[in-house]
């Protein structure tokens, strides 16, 4: 019997009204505009601070693009406004706002008070200025550093009598659901473990730390211990969302005529199918591998110019996720 209230999973803390999910640089640009995220300016200020980041500033093209693309065409603030003088739009960071995305007749101070940035992304992807205090949507940019444990993971517990398994049974059990046993890699990923069990304190799992090694390795809310490997044992599965997202080239700018490879690879459980869109259509020209494709442009001319979405899916929990990556493809005169 499966029991899936011994333990709380993080996903969905992690992913309530998270609506899409992008790597940029060091960067993981956060997408949020459900129900519990149309917010005024400062509450999505404060909210990105909680999750370790700030919100976003697209200080150039290319990080408005790929704002743009996570918001999914959403009504969502970035990190600016004219907070400190009026008409002097700055960066929430105190720089002057030097590239800019105005659209037409923006900005257009509408209430004769302070307004903060906000951005329609449409296919134009232009920028007006709104009362902060009205409601919308944001993105955040949280380094991918930060990240916490098992931020990506999604858990079953399984710990009915019937369902107790040897260790190595208890693997098998995991990868036939397109799973794995919980993995921990360090102290820090146990204690978190431990701190979501909301068990009796004496269910001991099995875990995966990693390592072949008898006696095999188990937790509790309480207790990390090493036990008799062929002993039945509840156990925990664990599904990851695609993460650790990389793009071999973010920014090209390059010759006409050349050739280009431009790899991108995810990791996620079960490993996830990775592609390349442009303007949303599937790029033909591209090498699958496991958990990863290659872009591949032959003689690059104006028309190739433009960006490249990388895009990472799987399923966990029986919900699609994703992550994205960018690769922003510039062209120069052939020196002569």
């Amino acid at each position: 019997m499966l029991k899936i209230f011994l333990f709380i999973s993080t996903v969905p803390m992690a992913f309530a009204d998270l609506l899409g999910e992008a790597k940029v640089g060091d960067n993981i640009l956060k997408y949020y505009n459900g129900h519990l995220d149309q917010t005024i300016f400062s509450t999505a200020v404060v909210s990105c601070m909680q999750k370790g980041g700030e919100l976003v500033m697209p200080k150039n093209a290319y990080l408005n693009d790929a704002v743009a693309d996570v918001a999914q065409g959403g009504i969502v603030w970035i990190g600016g406004g004219d907070l400190f003088a009026a008409d002097n739009y700055e960066w929430n960071d105190g720089e002057r706002i030097e590239w800019s995305n105005w659209d037409s007749g923006e900005p257009n101070d509408n209430n004769g008070e302070k307004n903060c940035i906000q951005t329609s992304y449409t296919d134009r992807r232009k920028w007006s200025d709104h009362d902060c205090c009205t409601d919308a949507g944001y993105v955040c940019q949280i380094p991918d550093a930060v990240s916490a444990p098992f931020e990506y993971s999604e858990f079953t517990a399984y710990a009915d009598s019937t369902d107790r398994r040897s260790y190595s049974e208890a693997k098998q059990f995991c990868e036939r659901r397109r799973s794995r046993l919980v993995l921990l890699r360090n102290g820090d990923d146990v204690t978190f473990l431990q701190s979501m069990l909301i068990d009796d304190g004496i269910t001991q799992f099995w875990i995966d730390n990693g390592q072949e090694e008898s006696p095999c390795p188990s937790v509790s809310s309480s207790v990390f211990s090493t036990d008799d490997c062929q002993e039945p044992m509840a156990f925990l599965c664990e599904e990851v969302a695609p993460h650790g997202l990389s793009v071999s080239e973010e920014q090209l700018t390059v010759e006409p005529g050349m050739h280009l490879n431009v790899d991108c690879s995810a990791s996620g459980v079960p490993v996830p199918e990775v592609a390349w869109y442009r303007d949303g259509v599937y790029v033909p020209n591209q090498r699958h591998g496991i958990g990863s494709s290659t872009l591949v442009v032959h003689g690059v001319s104006a028309d190739d110019v433009g960006m490249y979405v990388c895009e990472a899916v799987n399923e966990v929990g029986g919900k699609l996720r994703s992550m994205k990556g960018y690769s922003f493809l510039e062209t120069v005169p052939n020196q002569e």
